[in-house]
């Protein structure tokens, strides 16, 4: 479940006439003389747009912000602009871009309350990707950094203590800690009552509820998501307000009649209010668990398209998001060519202008010539960089998400059989491919990655998870003292990770193992190894990579490697790769 105390939480004038604030900031974007003054604008323009909950709206503004920000770069509106890209990634349900854009809000942040903001953000998206422990770190570091006395000036994000509180509390739930869970959502009721903050009230409330709804305690469970839903309506915040609908149908699972009650009036704040997509998406998803045990099979369908056309739209919003990553990334780079490029003709200047003082014109043609060459020789650096992101996130991402929406369409025509559990588990798979390759492929841009202890941490923990639930035991160890800070660059560490990717899918596919020792270790200073041997049957003509042994020769290849492969009582693969 989502932690949607934070969601909404932009400064707190937002909600007075928002249309005719955004008409006015639209008319400052446009009479500003200076960069800076745009920038502003522009980036407040997303933000009441997120508060009204139009993202795409949002996300066109923010855009205008990060184009300016190219030519004249501020760390301060830039943690602006990256703050509200995670928000807005959160919303697409894009949480690893969520969590990298919150980590550089992070090491921007110049005052306790940014970083205070920063480190809630990172956290819910931690949540959301199911890093529990980290997101619980993240929420103890807002709460942490908050200040004594929050600095009013700032106009971004005054978040209080209610929304931390608040956030642990939801966390806590998730554990099962729910003594804990009471506590830290106790002090965030007071915090808010306090305050006077209407949103919150309201989330902690329907806290209570589900802390309730926990313990069996139905009765309590339903006053208080009651009073949630009430104190929503009264203050127009109808996203919260749906969700305690959702819950109230859970409270009165069994009874067909109230279950149908709360969802019309769910039904009729959608129709009758703009509610995010991320909000109804989970209201519907409550309702299909209900639904799934009533006789009459139609509410189940027609909630099953509502849940369909959602995904669809979210699928639709997130392509246009990675489109969007892959156009920043081709400006940044293209900004960092035209530095370059500017720095080569200042160099250029000056050595003309001393090689014709000393009338050395042979020198001079030399010059010219390297110059060029470099300048060739970097254009084919950045082209490269581009050709590769782009084709990863098309054939990759492009067509996997497709599969999806295909699978998922399917799945109206049937009701609950075998042949929709295939599909499902289709889904299932194609998804958490997906969510594996995004992530591999954010982690190998990651400079904070690029040595090989984290490289070593990464490949185990994803061999651990791999293998969990299957009759093979992994058997891991490193011996990398001597190199664990020796550097990897996001090219050999995404070739090495897809190479050990195939080797263990190949293992556990056809080697009959039940054992598979994986070891890294130094070779020396200059090169080191990596050997995945099992005790399986070993390669045979039943069992051969084919495609997959081709590949991996190549990556190793083009990272001047090499690759020894044996085969006697199991499988034994040797890698050798150079810094």
């Amino acid at each position: 479940m989502k932690l949607y105390c934070l969601l909404f939480f932009l400064f707190s004038f937002t909600f007075i006439f928002p249309q005719k604030i955004i008409s006015d900031k639209k008319k400052a974007f446009h009479t500003c003389s200076t960069a800076s003054c745009k920038i502003t604008n522009s980036i407040t323009i997303s933000e009441y747009y997120l508060e009204l909950d139009q993202i795409e709206e949002a996300q066109k503004w923010l855009n205008h912000s990060k184009k300016l920000l190219l030519i004249n770069p501020n760390n301060e509106q830039q943690y602006a602009v990256n703050s509200l890209q995670s928000e807005l990634f959160y919303y697409s349900g894009l949480y690893q871009f969520g969590l990298h854009e919150a980590q550089k809000a992070i090491v921007l942040a110049k005052d306790s309350l940014r970083l205070s903001n920063a480190f809630l953000i990172e956290g819910i998206n931690f949540y959301e990707i199911g890093k529990i422990a980290k997101a619980e770190k993240s929420f103890h570091k807002a709460k942490k950094h908050f200040p004594v006395k929050p600095d009013s000036h700032y106009r971004r994000y005054q978040i209080n203590k209610e929304y931390i509180y608040n956030d642990i509390a939801q966390l806590k739930i998730k554990t099962q800690q729910l003594d804990s869970a009471y506590i830290y959502n106790k002090k965030a009721y007071v915090f808010a009552k306090n305050l006077n903050d209407k949103r919150c009230i309201a989330n902690v409330e329907r806290t209570f509820g589900e802390l309730f709804l926990k313990q069996s305690n139905k009765d309590s469970a339903e006053f208080y998501f009651k009073k949630s839903i009430a104190t929503s309506l009264n203050s127009r915040i109808y996203d919260t307000a749906i969700l305690g609908y959702g819950n109230l149908m859970e409270c009165v699972s069994g009874e067909p009649q109230k279950i149908k009650y709360y969802f019309d009036k769910g039904q009729k704040l959608i129709e009758h209010h703009n509610v995010n997509a991320a909000f109804q998406k989970l209201f519907y998803e409550q309702s299909l668990a209900r639904f799934q045990s009533l006789p009459d099979k139609s509410l189940l369908l027609s909630t099953q398209e509502k849940l369909l056309e959602i995904e669809k739209n979210i699928n639709k919003n997130g392509n246009l998001y990675i489109q969007n990553i892959t156009d920043q990334y081709i400006n940044s780079e293209n900004k960092l060519l035209q530095a370059k490029i500017n720095e080569l003709d200042k160099q250029k200047n000056i050595q003309i202008l001393q090689l014709l003082t000393t009338l050395f014109f042979g020198l001079i043609l030399v010059l010219v010539i390297v110059i060029i060459r470099r300048k060739n020789k970097l254009q084919k650096q950045i082209l490269d960089q581009k050709n590769e992101i782009s084709k990863d996130l098309h054939d990759d991402i492009g067509s996997e998400l497709s599969s999806i929406l295909i699978n998922s369409n399917l799945l109206k025509n049937y009701d609950p059989n075998d042949k929709q559990k295939v599909l499902i588990d289709k889904i299932s798979n194609t998804s958490s491919e997906i969510s594996q390759r995004l992530n591999a492929f954010i982690w190998s841009l990651n400079t904070d990655n690029n040595n090989v202890q984290n490289f070593s941490e990464y490949v185990k923990q994803y061999a651990y998870k791999f293998l969990e639930g299957t009759h093979i035991k992994l058997l891991f160890s490193n011996e990398i003292e001597s190199i664990s800070t020796k550097i990897l660059n996001g090219n050999a560490r995404k070739n090495l990770f897809f190479s050990i990717k195939e080797i263990l899918n190949n293992t556990l596919k056809h080697s009959d193992a039940d054992k598979v020792m994986f070891t890294i270790s130094a070779v020396d200073k200059k090169e080191f190894l990596i050997v995945i041997e099992d005790n399986g049957k070993g390669m045979q003509e039943t069992n051969k990579f084919g495609n997959g042994l081709i590949n991996i020769k190549k990556r190793i290849t083009n990272l001047g490697g090499s690759i020894s492969i044996k085969s006697n009582n199991g499988l034994k693969i040797s890698i050798k790769v150079p810094f």
